[in-house]
This record gives C-alpha cells, structure tokens and sequence, in this order.
C-alpha cells in the first residue's frame, strides 16, 4: 500500500511548523510514507501526490482550539464554518480536492498553543516537538489500522 503524508505549516511561525517537523522525525524514522512539504501552499503539492497515486493520503496541519498537546484525526469535510486559516485554500476546500483523486485521505490535527504562531519565529517550543511524536506514534496506529484492512480485503 502507497501511503503519502503532506505536512502543512511555516517552520518560520513557531509552532506552525509543528507539522513538518513531523516530516523530518517520519523521514529519520525510513517510515514507510512518502513526505510532502506543502508549508504555507499545500495546494503546491498536489501534482507530487497525483504523481505518486498513493493508496492513502494524510494531511498534518497545526490547529488550535482543543487540548494543546494532542493530536487528532479530524473529519472537517463537511466544515461549512471553517473560515481561519493561515494557508491559501481553507482545509476543507484542500481536502475535497484530494478526496478527487485519492482512495482515502484524512486530516491529523496537531494541537498547538494559538500564543505560539502568531509571530516570527523559528523556534518549535518543546510542547509542539512532544506533539509531533505523538502525532508520529497516532501515524503508527494509522499505519497498522490500513495495512490490516488491505489484507482483509486481499483474502
């Protein structure tokens, strides 16, 4: 199974860039997922992930307004509310697209302090680093919870 991760976030907003720094701990994990940088333009990458055809497609984004520290598999596809947003194209509107062109696609929301992406900074603080290795650990069970279901579906 083809399995991709786009990682959205600017590394240079503090904690916005809690998701690609998921990418880089997938990338020293040799986890099997192909990782895309889509930083403030995820949209960007949408030609890499049509190329590449995976199976799965998980998109990784700092969010807020729940329990800083946790990281969450979202349906916001039917959002209709979700006005705020940092990149060009609200999340939903992103999603759908993919939804286009790729079996299955979901949403991980890395839950990060508001306080700690309002400004220029390239520093993670250590909450959004200890985010990201949960969200790499929820990847796992992702990861485990797929690849079982391939094999029901190859019996």
């Amino acid at each position: 199974m083809k399995k991709a991760i786009l990682v959205v976030g600017n590394p240079l907003r503090g904690d916005d860039g809690v998701a690609p720094y998921l990418g880089n701990l997938i990338e020293k994990e040799d986890f099997d997922w192909k990782v895309l940088y889509g930083e403030d333009t995820p949209e960007s990458e949408f030609h890499a992930i049509r190329e590449y055809a995976p199976d799965l497609v998980v998109v990784a984004d700092a969010m807020t307004g729940m329990k800083v520290g946790s990281v969450e598999v979202i349906d916001i596809s039917d959002d209709r509310d979700y006005m705020y947003t940092t990149h060009n194209l609200p999340m939903p509107i992103l999603l759908s697209y993919l939804r286009g062109f790729c079996e299955a696609v979901l949403f991980l929301g890395l839950n990060v302090d508001i306080e700690n992406i309002l400004e220029i900074n390239p520093e993670l603080s250590k909450e959004a680093k200890e985010t990201a290795v949960k969200a790499l650990d929820k990847l796992r069970e992702i990861d485990d919870i797929f690849d079982a279901n391939k094999e029901k579906k190859e019996e």
